[in-house]
């Protein structure tokens, strides 16, 4: 029987667990997701922002709007500040707070068939981030995407960050119009337990629970709060040990499952962010481009097609009798096409199947792989912590 002194040495010891290695690692998992949320969010608002143009630079005033541009390094100045030239001309940035996102190197120059394949096209590695004061040098020529507030600064135009607009930094290398898809795809962690604080919180844990055990060997005579904390101590490791391995690694894949899901249903909304009114893509539509291109959604087809089509499936059954085109429409004495449009950030994409209906039902398949790589993992420790309780139990009786 547990006396009352007993049960608080044990609610004592799953305190000290629940904190060390749920609480912490889950408020981090919390931070990383809602940075990563950020960046993906930033990286399509920025693909709205018009180009900056050589004439937005003599503007008048202090804040001169929201402005993309892409281009090259050209300089730095002093310890904060960069030059950044387009082809015809180059314009200054102000760095001092600012994040660089490097985004990995594609795995293929280009496509062989239209159909989207992302993970053979792509690493399966999320973007580096790295704060300015971080930087030590930058060779000259490397290719950046810089996109936020613009304003005026000793009679010369700067990007510039603020506390509440912080300026959108992104490097990069390979082919301009794949820089939304990359970091739609990529910009996510690939296990939001696994953070900046989960290792030192782990460690510190299984001290603590070594050390509750020592004190408790000393300040009661039952042994059932030793077990627990000397059970608890092997945490970080008690998921990889046999036999609950096997559904451990369950979990990664229902995981990675479900990561992948929701990068589908992202790349599947892509299109939809130029509709923001849109509750359904039913009716043909159609939106104006930051370069003032006319970007229809359409599903006739029989359109004629000019440029790189993407083709994007989902990789859940959907009716591919029904498909969604989006690209820049022309019409003239010619006739009538689709083609790719001029704004590097816009996509020419054939969508197989309804967008919305489709990247809704990925969001809830992978909430369902979620909940089976969290029951997956949950099995794998209790199964293992309970082997390792009656192990010590043996040990110490």
């Amino acid at each position: 029987m547990i006396t009352a002194y007993e049960f608080s040495f044990i609610i004592l010891v799953f305190s000290v667990a629940f904190v060390f290695f749920g609480l912490i690692p889950g408020i981090g998992a919390f931070f990383v997701r809602s940075r990563w949320r950020l960046f993906r969010r930033r990286i399509q608002e920025s693909s709205l922002y018009p180009f900056l143009r050589y004439s937005d630079l003599s503007r008048r005033g202090d804040f001169l709007g929201r402005y993309r541009v892409f281009g090259h390094l050209e300089a730095i100045q002093g310890e904060n500040r960069i030059w950044i030239n387009d082809g015809s001309f180059t314009v200054e940035a102000d760095l001092s707070s600012a994040k660089l996102y490097f985004l990995p190197s594609s795995s293929t120059s280009s496509r062989i068939l239209p159909v989207e394949r992302l993970q053979e096209e792509f690493p399966d590695e999320q973007p580096s981030l790295v704060s300015w004061n971080q930087i030590f040098s930058l060779p000259a020529g490397t290719q950046m995407l810089i996109a936020g507030g613009l304003y005026s600064q000793e009679d010369r135009a700067v990007f510039r960050s603020q506390s509440k607009d912080p300026l959108l930094v992104v490097l990069y290398d390979g082919e301009r119009n794949t820089i939304v898809r990359r970091a739609v795809w990529g910009g996510r962690q690939k296990n939001e337990y696994w953070n900046q604080f989960t290792l030192a919180s782990l460690l510190t844990g299984s001290f603590c629970m070594l050390l509750l055990a020592y004190i408790f060997m000393r300040a009661t005579p039952s042994n059932l709060p030793v077990l627990f904390a000397l059970s608890l101590a092997f945490f970080p490791i008690s998921g990889l040990l046999p036999p609950g391995f096997i559904l451990y690694y369950l979990y990664r894949h229902f995981w990675k499952r479900a990561r992948l899901l929701r990068a589908q249903r992202d790349l599947l909304r892509l299109p939809l962010r130029y509709y923001p009114e849109s509750e359904g893509m039913k009716a043909e539509k159609a939106a104006s481009l930051p370069t003032g291109e006319s970007y229809l959604c359409s599903q006739e087809a029989d359109l004629l097609i000019k440029g790189e089509l993407i083709i994007r499936t989902a990789a859940i059954p959907g009716n591919i009798d029904e498909v969604f085109l989006f690209g820049t429409y022309v019409e003239n004495e010619k006739g009538r096409w689709m083609q790719t449009p001029r704004d590097p950030m816009a996509e020419l994409v054939l969508v197989m199947g309804d967008p919305l209906v489709l990247a809704n039902s990925c969001n809830r398949r992978a909430r369902m792989f979620a909940a089976l790589s969290a029951l997956g993992v949950f099995s794998a420790l209790t199964l293992n912590l309970f082997l390792l309780l009656l192990a010590w139990h043996l040990i110490i009786r």
